[in-house]
């Protein structure tokens, strides 16, 4: 081995120089150490290839990047996905809870001296549908509606054959009625049954309808009715079965299976329009419906009709003549007044009742109109073209945009005043009034409502005064 330094020629063994005595480099013993570094270059070179790592940035194949958008589509997707879901499931409950809330002012609480049952608006003009065996043969009865306000009903129809009536109820005669369905609904569809079982007003419960083609005889025969197993218990007999997508009446909530609340039976609403129409058309007499279950003690026998109009035969029943009601001339030429009979209400009062029914029911439902800030709650009740409309659209499209809230407590008539063509109403009125800013302030109002009398016979308000 030569040194570097000075050239002399050394053993291969020699760590210095013999010449010029400097160390001599690349001895073997320096060997293995390079070796080891050599290796472990080599050896990491190799573990970076196999894990693909590398010394260059990794060029994406068409596996990687459809791999990868894949992934990250289906990140998106999940992302997108999940609100809509939530927010569909909350749109749904919305719709139910809306749906029941719209329908109870068209739900009753029908009462007699057996009992209390449910019942619902059919049609325009108070006609009630509920269950034959709720009203029995009663000629007159008690609607309560959803606010607790207690109506005269006339039951104008009823089948001993079929568990079915009708009611008619003046003062409910603006009350938005229900649509019906006219056709069967098929089997799976959800429902909501709306009534007062075990008289708890307003309850309303939703299931399905679990079955078709039910038949049954009882009391009544039942055909092709529904099954179904939304709550329902005594009490709710006549309620409306409505179909909780569309918020059409399907049914008439009629039996329980064996007093059994699992499930009930509903009869199918179209199998019965055509029996409700027809008294609607054509209404029974009080006689005819009195007759046909013979509830009433003093039942007066089919012998003392009139036979040529119906009517009472006063002098057969009562031993006078009804003319005799009249004022007569007596033979010294002074007026002898016969007391009318008890049966008799004066022409007055009457006329007062429908006047004081026709502006509780519009409070009513004004109620509902500033709750939902909706004017087609209280339309009916309102000339058209009228200031009453004019004011009362115009305060509705101011609350529309504010926080602020009416809770109704109280209207009372304090007068009436009928003149050629109008009635005026006077009234005392108190409900609580919170502000935006959430202060309560308790509000009491004298009110004038001028009511004329449309070409139908209704009542409509035009106008309305603060005094």
């Amino acid at each position: 081995m030569y040194c570097p330094k000075c050239g002399h020629k050394n053993t291969d063994e020699a760590n210095f120089c013999g010449g010029c005595g400097k160390a001599m480099h690349g001895s073997n013993k320096n060997k293995p150490l390079l070796a080891i570094v050599l290796a472990l270059l080599i050896g990491g070179a190799g573990y970076g290839y196999a894990t693909d790592w590398s010394f260059e940035w990794p060029k994406e194949t068409v596996a990687s990047t459809k791999a990868e958008d894949s992934s990250e589509s289906e990140k998106e997707l999940r992302i997108k996905k999940a609100p809509t879901v939530v927010n569909e499931t909350k749109k749904q409950a919305k719709d139910k809870t809306q749906l029941i809330k719209e329908s109870l002012p068209s739900v009753f609480t029908i009462g007699t001296n057996d009992g209390s049952g449910s019942g619902f608006l059919y049609k325009t003009g108070g006609y009630i549908v509920t269950n034959a065996h709720v009203v029995a043969g009663y000629t007159d009865v008690i609607v309560r509606n959803s606010v607790g306000k207690d109506f005269e009903g006339k039951v104008i129809g009823i089948s001993d054959r079929y568990d079915i009536a009708l009611i008619k109820s003046e003062a409910n005669k603006h009350v938005k009625p229900f649509v019906t369905e006219t056709k069967e609904t098929p089997i799976g569809t959800e429902v909501i049954a709306l009534g007062s079982p075990k008289g708890f007003e307003n309850t309303a419960s939703i299931g399905y309808l679990t079955g078709l083609n039910r038949d049954m005889e009882m009391d009544f025969i039942y055909e092709k009715i529904y099954q179904i197993d939304a709550q329902i218990d005594h009490g709710s007999s006549g309620g409306p079965l409505l179909d909780a997508t569309t918020g059409k009446v399907i049914g008439i909530n009629s039996l329980l299976y064996k007093d059994n609340t699992v499930f009930g039976f509903s009869i199918p609403m179209h199998s019965m329009q055509k029996q409700v129409d027809g008294w609607i058309n054509e209404p029974m007499s009080s006689q005819a419906v009195a007759a046909l279950f013979n509830v009433y003690e003093n039942y007066v026998p089919e012998s003392y009709y009139d036979s040529d109009d119906t009517s009472w035969d006063y002098e057969d029943y009562y031993g006078y003549d009804d003319s005799e009601v009249d004022e007569e001339y007596d033979y010294d030429g002074d007026y002898d007044y016969v007391e009318e009979p008890e049966e008799y209400v004066d022409g007055m009062e009457v006329a007062d009742e429908k006047v004081e029914s026709f502006i509780d029911q519009f409070r009513n439902q004004y109620e509902y109109a500033v709750d939902e800030v909706d004017y087609s709650y209280i339309n009916s009740f309102i000339a058209s073209g009228s200031s009453a409309e004019n004011e009362l659209l115009a305060f509705l499209d101011d609350l529309s945009g504010k926080n602020e809230y009416y809770e109704f407590i109280d209207t009372t008539v304090t007068n009436i005043v009928y003149n050629d063509q109008s009635i005026d109403v006077y009234t005392f009125e108190t409900m609580d009034f919170t502000k935006e800013d959430g202060t309560n302030k308790l509000l009491e109002k004298h009110k004038k409502y001028t009511i004329v009398i449309d070409e139908y016979g209704d009542y409509q308000i035009k106008q309305i005064a603060n005094q």
